[in-house]
C-alpha cells in the first residue's frame, strides 16, 4: 500500500494470510476458507506482475473466467470471493456489483471414469485425432484457446509455452511422456511437420465448433451425457484431478511434519 493521493494495492502471500485469519475471526468455516483460498490462488495465478489490484480487476477477471468456459455460477462465485477481498481492503467501489445467480445453471461435471470412457470409444471408433483432443484437454490441461499454441515444435521439446491474458501472461506447460509420444507418432502419421498439430484435413486450425462436435460423437458409445461430452467439462475434471492430487499431497506433507515434531519431542522435549 501507497500513501498520497494514489493508493495501490498488491495480491500478495501474506494478504491472502492475513485475509483468511480475519476470516477465521468472524467464524468461517474450514470449507469456506478452502474455497477462497482456492480462489484467490486462482486470482494470483491470473494476475500479471506485479499482481497489483485496481479498480477494472473485477470486471477483467470476470471476462476472462467467461473466455475460459467456466459456467456462470462459477464466475459470480470467484468474483464473489474477489469482492469479499476488496470490501476487506477497504475498495469497496472497486467492487463488482453485478452477481445475479441463473437458477438453473447447473454444470455437470464429467468423472475420471467417464473421461477413460471416451477415449476407450474414440479407439473403438477408430477416432484417433478426437482421442488425442480427449487427451490433451483432459490428461494435460490445455485449454480450448490454448490449443493452436500446441505445434509439433512444442511437442518435441516436450514443453509448451502458453500465453494468455492478452499476451501478458504466460505459463508453461510440460507434456506427460506417453502424451508426447502418441502426439509425436500421430504428426509423423499424418505428415504434419510443424505448426499446429489439431487442424482439419485442409490444414486450418480446428474451431470451437468442429472440436465441440468431434467429442460429442464419442457421448453416446462411451455411455456419458452429451452435456458432460465438451473441451469445458474436460477442463473442469482436469482441475479437480489437480486439487485432489495436491489435496493430498498436502495432508501428507502435514502428517509427515507432525511426526518429525514427535521424534524431536522424544529427545528435546521438556520432559523428555
Amino acid at each position: 500500500m501507497e500513501t498520497g493521493t494514489e493508493k495501490k494495492e498488491y495480491l500478495t502471500a501474506e494478504v491472502i494470510d492475513r485475509f483468511l485469519g480475519y476470516l477465521v475471526g468472524r467464524g468461517c468455516s474450514k470449507g469456506s476458507l478452502d474455497t477462497y483460498q482456492r480462489c484467490l490462488t486462482a486470482l494470483y495465478t491470473y494476475l500479471p506482475e506485479p499482481k497489483e489490484l485496481t479498480a477494472d480487476t473485477s470486471a477483467q477477471w470476470r471476462e476472462w473466467l467467461g473466455e475460459q468456459g467456466f459456467s456462470q455460477r462459477t464466475v459470480n462465485n470467484r468474483v464473489s470471493v474477489l469482492n469479499s477481498l476488496l470490501e476487506y481492503l477497504e475498495h469497496r467501489d472497486w467492487q463488482s456489483k453485478n452477481l445475479s445467480m441463473p437458477p438453473d445453471d447447473v454444470q455437470p461435471e464429467l468423472t475420471r471414469a467417464e473421461y477413460l470412457r471416451l477415449l476407450s470409444a474414440a479407439r473403438l471408433l477408430e477416432k484417433k485425432k478426437t482421442y488425442l483432443l480427449v487427451k490433451t484437454l483432459g490428461g494435460a490441461g490445455l485449454r480450448l484457446q490454448e490449443l493452436p499454441q500446441l505445434t509439433v515444435e512444442a511437442v518435441s521439446r516436450g514443453t509448451v509455452r502458453l500465453d494468455y491474458h492478452n499476451q501478458v501472461s504466460s505459463r508453461v506447460l510440460h507434456l506427460p511422456r506417453l502424451l508426447r509420444e502418441e502426439l509425436l507418432a500421430y504428426c509423423q502419421e499424418e505428415h504434419i511437420l510443424s505448426g499446429p498439430v489439431f487442424v482439419t484435413n485442409s490444414g486450418k486450425l480446428m474451431n470451437r465448433a468442429v472440436i465441440q462436435k468431434c467429442i460429442s460423437v464419442l457421448a453416446s458409445a462411451a455411455r456419458v451425457d452429451e452435456a458432460k461430452a465438451n473441451p469445458r467439462c474436460l477442463w473442469k475434471m482436469y482441475q479437480s484431478t489437480q486439487e485432489g492430487i495436491q489435496n493430498s499431497l498436502r495432508v501428507l506433507a502435514e502428517q509427515t511434519y507432525e511426526r518429525m515434531l514427535e521424534t524431536e519431542q522424544l529427545t528435546v522435549g521438556w520432559d523428555a
